[in-house]
């Protein structure tokens, strides 16, 4: 196993990256901070259990948000950095270091930082290390800096791609306490949007050693094992329940004895909870297309196919849906399912044996996406008013062709960054760039930019959901599946919501049933 390294302090500025198995670094060093002195017991005392959480990763860990790649990366983020926003034990966006926001056009807001926020060397956590964090990752070589232009942040584009320097971009420091985000367009639902991890603070006050305000700090580093211990200035520590995080580096298919974390564990002899993810599976449709077009002929393709069917024999890792948003986003049940006289539909639209409707299915050749593809040619086919061609193709031409709208109907999904509707029902809008099949209702459009106004979020939220019932009327895509995340858990924790769709389990808010 490649052992792990705690490096590089760059010499002008205190930017640390922690990474397993790093190349490059002599020996393994350790990252200390100034904290109170830790007490030692005496062999003649009794033994003390302190709370201790041990988490299992594969992968590489980093310290700065500017180098993050990839969910391990991330939870490791979150225990010792905080966001202006962070999600609670359900998946909702609450108050973190920010403990208000206000806006009155949804384009300006201001966002107050709470007194209490303290780095781990007791200093205050002030809106211009938001400042300076974002405009490092805009300038950085992390190709998730494209998240500030996806928020809409003011000048983030032109700063991304080098036209505009890193000052212009729309976020400012009115006081220590007060940070300004200045966007480009209306964004009401921003503060979701801010608890993404690539967008957690750094200090760059002149220091010694990484320092973090989150609930924990980086204590020190022994072989393979991270020990992270709590922050004595966190804002929130009455409320931590462990007093120590381990992140453990495992090999693949190693046993899980000790562990009480692990996501996606390779070992396969171990019981594992699939939480849903913000993430569906699903086929477009081309609008272009003037067979498809028409909402007759997508309502027959839809009703003969079988979601459950297409999914069988992975009934945990694919919840089969008939919905196009996460079980968590779809609000009040649909109506009563209803037959649909599929032949005589199609023979109404012009659709007959002696002119069929001929489409061509495209899809990845390879694994599970290739077996759904397949299934689906295949239920399709058993109307002999239907010819399908199969156009299995490597992934890199999938997503050429869906980008050049080169398709019929085509194998899709999308994937949220934030826990909102919004992330899934933009793509609808006729005049979003991934809005890739060429959908446009107005109606929908129309409700989609009231949406966006300064109104209340229970209005907002009655828009949305009348967005939501037209897009499935109007049988916009082929629904086939949530994804779901397994997770290892210790069957003695406690704290967590299986049903938590954003995945983000904070060690901060977990404890352990002895």
């Amino acid at each position: 196993m490649p052992s792990l390294n705690i490096s590089t302090i760059l010499p002008s500025a205190v930017f640390f990256c922690v990474i397993f198995g790093l190349t490059g670094c002599d020996k393994p060093q350790q990252v200390t901070t100034p904290h109170p002195a830790q007490t030692t017991t005496t062999p003649t005392e009794p033994e003390v259990r302190i709370p201790r959480l041990v988490r299992g990763v594969y992968g590489d860990l980093v310290i700065s948000p500017d180098k993050l790649q990839n969910d391990e990366q991330a939870t490791f983020l979150r225990d010792i950095l905080e966001g202006l926003v962070i999600y609670d034990p359900h998946g909702n966006v609450i108050p973190a270091v920010a403990e208000s926001w206000q806006t009155k056009d949804n384009k300006t807001w201001i966002f107050t930082l709470r007194e209490a926020a303290k780095w781990s060397n007791g200093l205050p956590v002030t809106a211009e290390d938001f400042v300076q964090s974002w405009r490092k990752l805009a300038t950085s070589n992390n190709p998730l800096k494209k998240y500030l232009a996806f928020i809409n942040i003011q000048h983030a584009t032109s700063v991304i791609q080098g036209e505009a320097d890193a000052a212009q971009l729309g976020v400012q420091a009115l006081s220590p306490q007060q940070l300004q985000i200045t966007l480009e367009k209306a964004i009401p639902y921003l503060p979701a949007m801010l608890a993404h991890p690539v967008l957690l603070p750094q200090s760059f006050a002149e220091q010694q050693g990484f320092v973090s305000n989150g609930a924990y700090y980086v204590k020190n580093q022994q072989g393979d094992e991270i020990h992270l211990a709590q922050n004595p200035y966190y804002w929130q520590g009455e409320n931590v329940a462990f007093s120590l995080v381990d992140y453990k580096k495992l090999a693949p298919n190693q046993e899980l004895t000790g562990i009480d974390i692990v996501v996606n564990p390779t070992h396969r002899n171990v019981q594992v909870t699939y939480f849903p993810k913000l993430c569906t599976y699903y086929y477009e449709f081309n609008f272009n297309d003037p067979r498809l077009a028409k909402s007759a002929v997508r309502k027959s393709l839809v009703f003969l196919a079988s979601a459950r069917n297409l999914v069988r024999g992975e009934p945990q890792a694919r919840l089969a849906s008939n919905h196009f948003l996460p079980i968590s986003m779809q609000g009040e049940p649909e109506n009563a399912w209803s037959p649909v006289l599929v032949e005589q539909l199609l023979q109404q639209n012009g659709i007959t044996e002696k002119s069929p409707l001929v489409l061509r299915l495209t899809f990845d050749q390879e694994g599970i996406n290739h077996t759904i593809g397949q299934r689906l040619v295949q239920m399709w086919s058993q109307s002999d008013l239907i010819h399908i061609q199969a156009d299995p193709v490597p992934w890199q031409t999938l997503l050429e062709r869906r980008a050049k709208g080169d398709f019929q109907i085509i194998r899709s999904g999308w994937c949220a960054d934030y826990n909102d509707p919004s992330a899934f029902l933009m793509n609808f809008y006729s005049k979003n760039p991934d809005n890739k099949s060429a959908y446009h209702n107005e109606k929908v459009d129309a409700l989609l930019e009231q949406s966006l106004q300064p109104i209340s979020t229970q209005k907002r939220t009655a828009l949305y959901q009348q967005v939501t019932q037209l897009l499935q009327q109007d049988n916009v895509v082929l629904p086939v599946f949530q994804y779901t995340t397994p997770i290892y858990l210790s069957p003695n924790l406690q704290g967590i919501d299986r049903q938590n769709p954003t995945n983000v389990i904070y060690s901060k808010d977990l404890k352990r049933e002895y």
